[in-house]
């Protein structure tokens, strides 16, 4: 054991070590600070990012040993943490959009762990993500979509669920209006990275070798826009610890906030 241990923690030390290591083994890695949003853009605009296949493939992976642990009783925090956001708003079988739904996990979280289940759909704007949500959940729906444009009507889901996506879209406002919009009573930001005490912040890295974008949302800032689409804070957990200190000089974290639509909405 002691040995293997050690080998272990070699090779962990090499990885780290190489860059092209790093970004092809690590989920995540290299993250940099961005000047602003054009160059968020400008990173999105030229990376091939979720669209490309060997990136979804890989992120893919890495989700199927998370989904055998759940099954096995042992659900990583953000699983459960999303499970309660949803069983919070009290409806039963509520019909859920999920936004930025990726290849489709969440469709099998919510249905293992909330007892009475979901109407669930998806929507991702990635045709790779998409093609592999299909493939493995057939007889669930998935949409290839804008998360800043959904083609939905107004209201047209009881919760709009944006998991793990929200840090990813760079025109995030948008994105917050559409999914208050699309939403009949409540709306859920999955696993959010927040500052306490900092602006939003742009940063790229490699997820699963690719470079994307991720924002870290100054929290202030976040609460406010979900105000003035009309949303309510209703409650919030912590999630997994993600602090960018060391990227930043700032500390964060990610949370989970369940809003609802308040009357004027």
């Amino acid at each position: 054991m002691k040995l293997s241990r050690i080998v272990r923690q070699i090779g962990k030390r090499v990885v780290k070590a190489s860059p092209i290591l790093r970004r092809h083994i690590m989920s995540s890695s290299d993250h940099r600070v961005l000047g602003g949003i054009e160059e968020a853009r400008s990173v999105t605009a030229s990376s091939g990012g979720w669209l490309a296949a060997r990136t979804v493939a890989r992120q893919e992976r890495a989700y199927r040993g998370l989904i055998a642990d759940m099954k096995r009783g042992e659900p990583r925090i953000d699983f459960k943490v999303a499970a309660e956001a949803v069983a919070a708003t009290g409806i039963n079988h509520p019909r859920v959009l999920e936004v930025g739904c990726g290849s489709g996990s969440y469709s099998e979280v919510l249905a293992t762990l909330l007892p009475n289940g979901v109407g669930y759909t998806g929507i991702d704007y990635s045709q790779a993500m998409i093609a592999r949500a299909r493939a493995h959940y057939p007889s669930t729906d998935f949409e290839v979509g804008d998360a800043t444009r959904l083609p939905y009507a107004d209201g047209a889901f009881d919760i709009v669920f944006n998991g793990v996506s929200l840090m990813h879209i760079v025109d995030y406002r948008a994105a917050i209006r559409e999914t208050a919009r699309v939403a009949a009573r409540y709306c859920a930001f999955h696993s959010v990275p927040v500052f306490d005490d900092h602006q939003t912040t742009f940063l790229r890295k490699y997820a699963y070798g690719a470079p994307v974008v991720e924002i870290i949302f100054g929290k202030q800032e976040l609460m406010s826009l979900c105000h003035q689409a009309g949303l309510r804070l209703e409650r919030e957990w912590p999630c997994i610890p993600y602090d960018m200190h060391e990227v930043t000089g700032h500390h964060s974290t990610t949370q989970t906030y369940l809003f609802s639509k308040s009357a004027k909405a």
